[in-house]
């Protein structure tokens, strides 16, 4: 977490996760930018569920060490809108955009 909001990993994914030969499977990307934007959507430690998420897959994204980060991009009423992505090495593999919604029992 950083102090401007931005919500960051670093990982390693190996075989176990593996889609086409040598790379991720796209499911697993899904998976962890829902929950990278999730955490950047809950600033206050306060939960917004997915209300959607569009997966732009750029290009393969190989096995191996990773970064993933998101940030919240502007709110509206119970909605949060953020958006984050995948790289290597060499750049970005996988580019998400989410919503988020508070969820009623936690609206004032």
């Amino acid at each position: 977490h950083e102090p401007d909001g931005r919500r960051w990993a670093d990982f390693h994914l190996g075989a176990a996760y593996e889609g086409p030969p040598g790379h991720v499977h796209g499911g697993v990307s899904a998976l962890i930018l829902d929950h990278v934007l999730g955490e950047a959507a809950s600033p206050d430690r306060k939960p917004r569920f997915t209300g959607s998420i569009t997966m732009r897959y750029l290009r393969a994204t190989p096995l191996g060490p990773l970064h993933a980060e998101a940030a919240i991009t502007r709110t509206d009423g119970v909605k949060t809108f953020c958006a984050g992505h995948i790289s290597d090495a060499e750049g970005i593999t996988v580019e998400a955009e989410g919503v988020f919604i508070t969820p009623r029992w936690l609206r004032d």
